[in-house]
Formats: structure tokens, sequence, C-alpha cells
């Protein structure tokens, strides 16, 4: 019986702080090109801006989209006046969107939450996730991104809902699955162990010394930022880029995987 072929896939998370680098320019191009330099098939970004004034009015997703050449879905946590914060997914593939939405959050914070400063990055901002079913060659996989909460009850029901029937309970164990994003939280968080008790993270395979910290640029402290898979890949390969310019183009470095299905 012959084998399928080895599908190679590499995936992206970056969280890019609205495109505005340690040197407080406002800068997609710059981001395109780190994107750029590592080739990736798909990315999942966080803290993107569109029309947004702190931003030169620009649609950040959109440029970065263009740059590379990708397809893009930008979905918007915050929307005010004609100007949007939020994330996206970008894709060499073609791929269909399965569900994009807001995520679980604390109802006593809803009134806070209605009343806060626009776009003012702050501790009850709205979190969402991006699910998008993606075709490589003969194979579909499900690929997801998303950024959660800062504070720990929230993101714990966050990351419950993301576990649960609606979300990648359904067919994440059917279908292979990736799911990544800006996480807020380590490998020692309650979120964090649930996920695992589900998937494996690609982390896991770098050797015991290897820095596995993306945030705060440039001399990370924190392991926020994680690729979560099935089981159905293989790891090859994960690399946290620490060059001068992954050190000034966000607070974050990015995280790329090379996964074999």
């Amino acid at each position: 019986m012959k084998k399928d072929p080895i599908t190679k896939i590499r995936v992206m998370t970056y969280n890019v702080h609205s495109c505005r680098g340690l040197d407080g320019r406002v800068r997609p191009e710059r981001i395109a090109s780190v994107i750029e330099h590592f080739n990736p098939d798909l990315v999942a970004l966080q803290e993107l801006d569109v029309n947004r004034r702190w931003s030169n009015r620009t649609d950040q997703p959109h440029l970065i989209a263009q740059h590379l050449g990708m397809q893009c879905y930008f979905q918007s946590a915050i929307a005010l006046k004609g100007e949007h914060y939020g994330i996206a997914v970008l894709s060499r593939h073609p791929f269909q969107i399965k569900k994009s939405m807001d995520l679980a959050s604390d109802p006593k914070k809803a009134t806070l939450r209605k009343s806060y400063i626009p776009f003012l990055k702050y501790y009850f901002e709205p979190r969402h996730a991006i699910w998008i079913s993606v075709t490589i060659g003969n194979k579909v996989i499900n690929f997801v991104n998303t950024h959660l909460s800062l504070r720990a009850n929230e993101r714990l029901e966050q990351i419950k809902n993301l576990l649960g029937e609606e979300w990648l309970n359904v067919d994440s164990h059917k279908a292979p699955t990736i799911f990544c994003g800006d996480f807020n939280e380590g490998p020692r968080g309650r979120g964090y162990q649930l996920l695992r008790a589900s998937f494996d993270e690609v982390k896991s395979s770098l050797p015991q010394k290897s820095s596995r910290k993306t945030f705060f640029n440039p001399l990370p402290l924190f392991e926020v930022d994680h690729i979560f898979h099935n089981g159905n890949f293989r790891v090859a390969s994960v690399n946290i880029p620490n060059t001068p310019l992954t050190r000034i183009a966000s607070d974050h470095l990015p995280m790329i995987a090379d996964l074999n299905l």
C-alpha cells in the first residue's frame, strides 16, 4: 500500500504590537519583512490596526498580506468610529472561514467594557479567535489563531470555550489541527495545562536549555506565545528568532515551527 506523501507546513505566530516597533515607529512593511524572511505557509497575527489614527490610518493586515502575496482574513476585536483593532490569519493556500467570534468574558466586567477609553490597551480588552480550514495539496487542516485575556480566570474560561463543543472539540481530533497565538500564559498556568491535555506543544521538542520566551523585547522574560497541534504532525524544527530586526520590530519575538503532516 502506497503511503501518502509528507506535507510540510511552516507556521508562524507573531504579536506585532500594532506594527509599532521599540523605536516608536509604525512600520507594517518591517513586520512584513520579518515574515518574508522565514517564508511561512500560515501566519497567526495579533494586535493589528485598521484605519486607526495613531497608526497612520493604514490597513495593516492588508498591507502585510499584499507585500507577501498571501491571502488574509482580519477579525476586529474593538471597532469604534471606523477604527479597528484585532487579529488576523495569513495563508499561502486556499482557505475557508469556519468560525470567527468573541470568546467567553467575565460578565461582571461587561459594563467596564462598554465604557472603556477608545482603543486604550487595558485589562478588559475583548478577545476573539479565528478558525480557518486550509487546503494544502490534497489535504485539509484546521488552523486557529487567538489572543487571550490578561485576567487568569477569564483566560481559563476562554480556553475552556475553545476546547468545548462549539470550537475544537467538534472535529479537532478528526482533522489535523494547529492552534496558536498569544495566550498570555506560560506552562504553569491552569489554561495551558488544560490545553496540553488535548494538544501537543511544539516547544516541547526543543532542547531543555533552549530559550522559549517571546515577550518582552529586547530581553524576553515571558513564555506566552505558543503553537499547539493535535498529534497529527511531527515537529521538524522550532525557531524563535532573536535578531536585530525582530528585537526592534515588535515587543514580541515571532515563533516559527516546521511541521510534517
